[in-house]
């Protein structure tokens, strides 16, 4: 019984410390608590321990994140879908003004902000990103179609801190100060670090024009990734 009150005071230690912008403990002792969460998370959550661990020994290295691994998350494949037809409507719009055997590029970006599901690994990796997609197109009419083909250059990126919010809940060690990360950077222990991966898309469609009145406008389009080998 003295063990399981022992625990719940610590947890409830520990989460009201992270309403605090410091934790009041020693260095050494918070060093120890993020390389056993480290050590403890590497069998169910191995990224995030990798990741942990490069924050504690990277010495501010940038890291590339694994694409499969990335959009393996259904809130980064729909961020890019977002962006994708973000760029479908910008097309279509941009065909209906092509006068006959007429032609034109488009250049754009769009960004995409993406928030991490709780509880999933990703959310203990990158909890709010960005995804910004450039693309560039070109679009050619031929009677009532426009044929358009292009790519999109996508770069998922976010800074790898503990600056936001105040805890974090983590598998068996409760609720983690989101200062524990603070204090180790300030007494450089360890160092934020930026990640990212980048990944190509091409764009291959056509855009019709209606035959009725008002003449309406609409789009087919086909979207492949370009394989890198990595």
């Amino acid at each position: 019984m003295s063990v399981i009150l022992d625990r719940t005071t610590e947890a409830a230690s520990m989460f009201l410390r992270g309403l605090r912008r410091r934790t009041g403990r020693p260095v050494p002792e918070l060093v120890t608590l993020f390389r056993s969460i480290v050590d403890g998370g590497r069998d169910f959550h191995p990224i995030a321990s990798d990741f942990l661990e490069h924050f504690m020994d990277g010495a501010g290295a940038s890291r590339t994140m694994s694409l499969r691994w990335l959009r393996s998350f259904k809130v980064i494949r729909k961020a890019e879908h977002k962006n994708q037809r973000r760029f479908e409507r910008q097309l279509v719009r941009r065909a209906a003004t092509l006068d006959e055997h007429g032609s034109a590029w488009l250049h754009d970006h769009w960004d995409a902000r993406i928030n991490a599901f709780i509880g999933t690994e990703l959310f203990y990796v990158s909890r709010m990103s960005l995804l910004r997609s450039q693309g560039s197109f070109v679009l050619t009419r031929d009677g009532r179609e426009v044929r358009v083909s292009g790519t999109v250059r996508h770069r998922w990126f976010d800074p790898y801190d503990w600056d936001r919010g105040r805890w974090v809940y983590i598998p068996r060690h409760g609720f983690v100060p989101i200062a524990v990360g603070r204090e180790l950077v300030e007494a450089d222990e360890a160092r934020n670090f930026l990640m990212e991966s980048r990944h190509v898309q091409t764009l291959q469609g056509v855009c019709v024009e209606g035959r009725r009145r008002p003449r309406r406008w609409r789009g087919r389009f086909t979207w492949a990734l370009v394989r890198t080998g990595r």
